[in-house]
């Protein structure tokens, strides 16, 4: 987390009992949230490669889940109006703090209006912070390269070969089959190097 961020973050941590575990990257999901049964601790995780925004950011989330459980019971949505309140209550204690800069806070204070299920759901966002990812030097984001770029994407390595954006995604093809794939623009891929 950022370090600015500690004094706070511990004190709404400790204000929610919980068992928070730090996990292995999970491809599916940045962070997790399990309520106690019948007096068990309730369970949070966060994957430990996120950057130290976007981890605040979804130890926040979740953290929300619990907050928005203990406050409106268990038959509350997932992401509804309950969680997003809650959401915000986490969050607002981060803003205008210097916590994050100002490339993250402003699409962050935007995103707060109404926060989708993920970061990822907000473009903006989501590009911010993915800017403060660590990556290698043949790790880039989609969006970036120029259209014709050679790339491999997945844990197959597959190659393809970027064209033009459509509205929302960038239509791709995969080179050894010619099928068309529509990708996200912020999708990591690596360059083919020849």
């Amino acid at each position: 987390m950022p370090e600015s961020s500690l004094d706070i973050a511990c004190e709404l941590l400790r204000k929610y009992p919980h068992h928070l575990t730090i996990t292995q990257p999970r491809s599916t999901k940045h962070g997790d949230f399990r309520a106690g049964m019948k007096g068990q601790m309730h369970e949070i995780s966060v994957n430990g490669n996120l950057n130290p925004y976007a981890f605040l950011i979804t130890l926040m989330h979740e953290l929300a889940h619990l907050v928005a459980h203990l406050e409106f019971g268990h038959r509350i949505k997932p992401h509804g109006e309950e969680w997003k309140q809650s959401f915000r209550f986490t969050m607002k204690p981060f803003i205008g703090k210097d916590v994050f800069p100002s490339d993250i806070e402003g699409p962050l204070k935007r995103y707060l209006v109404d926060p989708g299920a993920t970061t990822h759901s907000d473009y903006n966002l989501f590009a911010a912070l993915t800017k403060y990812d660590r990556r290698s030097d043949n790790v880039h984001i989609l969006n970036e390269l120029p259209a014709n770029t050679i790339f491999k994407y997945g844990r197959e390595r597959r190659s393809f070969k970027k064209g033009n954006k459509l509205r929302k995604r960038i239509q791709c093809v995969e080179l050894s089959t010619g099928s068309v794939y529509l990708f996200d623009p912020l999708a990591k891929v690596q360059v083919q190097t020849t």
